[in-house]
């Protein structure tokens, strides 16, 4: 379905109306077993303006020809990647005098040139020619540049202060940031502390594994046989090619698939790894670390990862600027010496830090923002 039209909770009195290009998928086909946290977050960011007083048309990325016969008060739509090009048509269409960017990632000239050169990179190690995955090519340069002319506010997913957030704040446009709601499947459970091994680490990652550094993390395993890795996360061609017999021939480095979040195998993992690893190039806010952090996981991470943390207090902060793999190296050996005491004051802190990331996280924070438009 590429248009839902006048989405209201019952008994919502709507004296207003706001347009948003997303997805209509949560309507169509659920939110199901929370595959992508999005899904979700659209379905409560309409329940959210409803509250304040909007009926909300949905119009579905895939959508080429939305033509509406009613002006809107306010618009919100996606921007920063490829699905970004018909932006500013329907910002115009909807003729909103507010209009929302909503910016699931980093500015799309900065993640097109950090993505586009970790593929460089594997291709140099490795000799492949692994074609880009997840790159931009429709809002980049002039077309962005015009996007961000038709914008009031940037709705910017994570923290303030991330990478991914200031990488937007070169147009002087008001930034306004929110949390992903990670399901309410995943939480920690105190007794994983004493079956935690401190050299086991899990890298969970979604699409892309290249690009989310997933490569640099095991290639630092490899010749590391006392530290033992679990990789999460789709199969890539290129990724899986290239290190299919590695994994398989290694006896400290494991590939379990795709692994749904809170499930009994996600679990199991999480009792058994005491740290989340993840080397990104260029993320909005990685939900799959914000998911593995909510289990209890202390984040082993770098500032493109979109998580912010306090280095030696509830993470580890893979610095920027040094050989990636020499560098990870250096803080699975860190991690893996630090001692019980230690270990439970981080993931103590980690689980107050983690909070955020949440449901009531994502409406807390979302009706913040929302509120600031509208006021």
């Amino acid at each position: 379905m590429k248009l839902i039209e006048n989405i209201k909770l019952d008994g919502t009195k709507a004296d207003k109306t706001a347009a948003m290009y997303y997805k209509t998928e949560p309507f169509v086909s659920g939110v199901g077993n929370y595959h992508h946290t999005n899904n979700w977050e659209i379905k409560k960011s309409i329940e959210i303006l409803n509250r304040k007083g909007f009926s909300v048309d949905l119009i579905d990325r895939t959508n080429n020809n939305w033509n509406p016969r009613k002006k809107f008060d306010l618009f919100l739509g996606l921007g920063v990647g490829n699905t970004g090009d018909k932006f500013v048509k329907y910002a115009k269409r909807s003729q909103a005098k507010k209009r929302v960017l909503l910016a699931m990632g980093p500015q799309p000239d900065v993640s097109n040139s950090r993505t586009i050169e970790r593929y460089k990179m594997f291709n140099k190690r490795t000799g492949q020619n692994a074609p880009p995955m997840r790159t931009v090519t429709k809002v980049l340069g002039k077309v962005f540049e015009e996007i961000i002319m038709h914008t009031d506010y940037i709705f910017c997913i994570g923290e303030k202060g991330t990478a991914s957030y200031n990488s937007f704040k070169q147009y002087n446009k008001p930034i306004l940031s929110f949390y992903p709601a990670i399901s309410d499947k995943v939480s920690f459970k105190r007794g994983w502390l004493q079956t935690r091994k401190r050299n086991h680490f899990l890298c969970f990652a979604g699409n892309g594994l290249i690009c989310k550094g997933v490569d640099v993390v095991l290639e630092s395993f490899v010749n590391q046989k006392d530290k033992f890795l679990h990789i999460c996360g789709p199969q890539e061609p290129a990724f899986m090619s290239q290190y299919s017999k590695t994994i398989s021939n290694s006896e400290n480095i494991f590939y379990h698939g795709f692994v749904t979040p809170g499930g009994d195998r996600f679990n199991k993992i999480s009792q058994l790894c005491s740290y989340v690893i993840f080397h990104a190039s260029a993320e909005g806010c990685c939900t799959s670390v914000a998911t593995a952090m909510k289990a209890g996981l202390v984040p082993i991470i770098n500032p493109w990862t979109g998580v912010i943390i306090k280095d030696g207090v509830n993470g580890i902060s893979i610095k920027e600027g040094l050989p990636l793999i020499e560098n990870i190296n250096r803080k699975v050996e860190d991690a893996s010496k630090i001692s019980k005491r230690e270990y439970e004051l981080m993931v103590t802190n980690n689980n107050i830090n983690s909070e955020n990331y949440s449901q009531s996280g994502f409406i807390k924070s979302y009706t913040k923002c929302i509120n600031e438009v509208i006021s």
